[in-house]
């Protein structure tokens, strides 16, 4: 998972700064010139508005003029925000974007396409009201931004982080107002209930355990506003325990909503059906192939039965795995071994800047196991942080076993390949260099999360694992998963699965284990659509460089291939398709 999606998918609703006048009346299109130039502008005016609505996911995209703001969450937030969207969009109609560069074409789709799905969230899905969620980022997030890089001076970001602090009584009691019990989920208001308190040890360990490079009056300042900050969070999570928990009632299901979430979260128009027939017969063919290393390893017979001998053979990699406080050191081996080959073998030109792995800070876990956390486009040459989570200190040894068993020595490496190297890290550096900050900013999650994807397939074909048939085996167990997420994501919200038939269906027919299948149940009642974007991405690519592979022949080379998929930034494949390809940008 990477930390671009969730920028796509931050709280966009708040007051702006930044005043607009609304155009309700028709323009005439613009001619070429013209219509370049106010493209321009129009796209620098949506940014600014975007940022100033929500400082927090500004400070993550390396805009920090709004860096000691928080956002306006009320209803008349919303309603100044929504002010702006729909101004935005009469401008953008405005646009005759056939005299608009082929740049500003792709760039302006994605700004008509990103208003539409706020829009949205916003007046027809209402996840203000119901999904506490998309406030967990506005207190942790908010100060983690500001202390995980080194984007400023020390005292500066401190500083900022006192500002922030100091307005948390007052975002915190709105957000009260704001969410409505009796429709909020229970296990969002649980994923809420454990995240909440992860504020306090950032305001501990980052801001505190720093404040002696401050002067006596901003030491004293800083100090003040972490106690007014802890203890609003300490009665917000009285709230959350005695009023929100007990409360919630709502139904996480999307239902008739789906089709539409799911439109947005894939950046395509595949229906769900169709989407969903070819996601069960790639789970077949995967299934199938599976069989055939499976057999060979137990030594089974053609006529023996499939899932029984495909789970056999996961049993024996599932033996190898690493022991409960050796997960970071052995992701960490894994990382370097793959990075070298990607070096060794030069099929794609490599990042100039550093990857780190770290444990996901606390008001980011209950989510995902891992994630990429890139720099946003707006900063330069800082770190990349690949986040794995931590086995909870509550688990049982049997829990802790069954993870384990999940995550295995040579899962690992799968797990590496997709956040990192060649995965979403290296991605999202060749992403971060595009010209375009809008491209950037919207990064399309299929696009995103089908790269790392098909990273995984190309380190087995390019021969890293490849000789070892149980790292094919885990790397089409992997494929299978990406596949399978998508069945899950529409038994969960359109079919009405519930937690007995789709943990059945990861265990026996994904072969996942238990601790994996029970966080993905998790995962899929608090998302949805996201988790179809890595079947419709990965299928997106491997027919990209196919059809490079046609188009170009004796011209095709692997690494000129990929730095020109990867050279557009984060777009829909359809984009990149009609940019790489010189057709037209639809």
């Amino acid at each position: 998972m990477s930390v671009q999606l969730t920028r796509r998918g931050a709280l966009m609703s708040g007051g702006a700064m930044i005043a607009l006048t609304a155009c309700g009346e028709a323009q005439k299109p613009l001619a070429a010139p013209d219509a370049n130039a106010g493209f321009d502008g129009l796209s620098k005016s949506w940014l600014d508005e975007l940022a100033s609505a929500s400082p927090a996911y500004a400070t993550a995209l390396g805009d920090h003029r709004f860096d000691g703001e928080l956002p306006d969450i009320s209803a008349a937030g919303r309603a100044a925000r929504m002010a702006q969207v729909k101004a935005t969009q009469t401008k953008l109609a405005a646009l005759d974007r056939a005299k608009l560069t082929r740049d500003n074409q792709v760039d302006a789709a994605m700004i008509s396409e990103s208003l539409a799905f706020e829009t949205f969230q916003t007046e027809k899905l209402q996840n203000w009201a119901w999904d506490p969620l998309t406030y967990s980022g506005l207190t942790g997030g908010a100060l983690y931004s500001l202390m995980a890089r080194a984007f400023a001076p020390l005292p500066e970001r401190l500083l900022n982080a006192a500002a922030r602090m100091e307005k948390f009584p007052a975002l915190l009691a709105e957000t009260r107002k704001q969410l409505v019990a009796a429709r909020v989920p229970p296990i969002h208001a649980q994923t809420y209930a454990a995240q909440n308190g992860g504020a306090t040890s950032i305001i501990d360990n980052l801001i505190l355990a720093q404040a002696k490079d401050l002067g006596p009056e901003d030491k004293a300042r800083l100090t003040k506003a972490a106690e007014t900050a802890k203890t609003a969070v300490a009665e917000h999570q009285k709230w959350i325990d005695e009023t929100l928990v007990p409360g919630a009632k709502g139904d996480f299901r999307y239902g008739p909503l789906y089709d539409e979430q799911l439109h947005y979260s894939i950046n395509a128009p595949t229906p769900r059906a169709d989407l969903l027939a070819k996601a069960r017969a790639d789970a077949d063919a995967i299934r199938d192939a599976m069989f055939e290393i499976s057999a060979k390893l137990v030594n089974a017979k053609p006529s023996a039965d499939k899932l029984a001998t495909i789970k056999a053979g996961m049993a024996i990699a599932a033996k190898d795995r690493p022991a409960r406080d050796k997960l970071m050191a052995d992701a960490t081996k894994t990382l370097a071994e793959a990075t070298a080959f990607c070096r060794e073998k030069d099929f794609i030109s490599m990042p100039d800047a550093a990857v780190k792995i770290i444990e996901m800070p606390k008001f980011q876990q209950g989510v995902a196991v891992a994630y990429c956390d890139s720099p946003g486009p707006l900063d330069r040459n800082l770190d990349t942080f690949y986040a794995i989570s931590p086995i909870p200190a509550d688990w049982s040894a049997e829990q802790a076993k069954s993870f384990l068993s999940e995550y295995n020595s040579h899962m690992l490496y799968e797990l590496s390949i997709h956040e990192a190297m060649p995965g979403h890290y290296l991605q999202i550096w060749h992403s971060n260099k595009h010209p375009s900050v809008t491209r950037a900013v919207l990064g399309s999650g299929a696009f995103i999360e089908g790269w790392a994807c098909y990273a995984e397939d190309l380190m087995i074909e390019q021969g890293f694992g490849a000789d070892s048939p149980l790292r094919r085996l885990t790397n089409l167990k992997m494929r299978l998963r990406s596949v399978t997420n998508a069945i899950l994501d529409q038994g969960v919200h359109v079919e009405n699965w519930d937690e007995a038939t789709a943990m059945k269906f990861m265990t026996a027919e994904a072969f996942q284990e238990e601790r994996e299948a029970a966080g993905k149940w998790t995962r899929a009642r608090l998302s949805s659509g996201q988790l179809s974007t890595y079947f419709v991405g990965w299928g997106e690519h491997h027919a990209l460089r196919k059809d490079a592979e046609a188009k170009w022949g004796a011209d095709f080379a692997l690494k000129k291939y990929h730095d020109a998929a990867l050279s557009h930034g984060s777009p829909p494949a359809r984009f990149v398709r009609a940019l790489m390809f010189d057709e037209p940008v639809t």
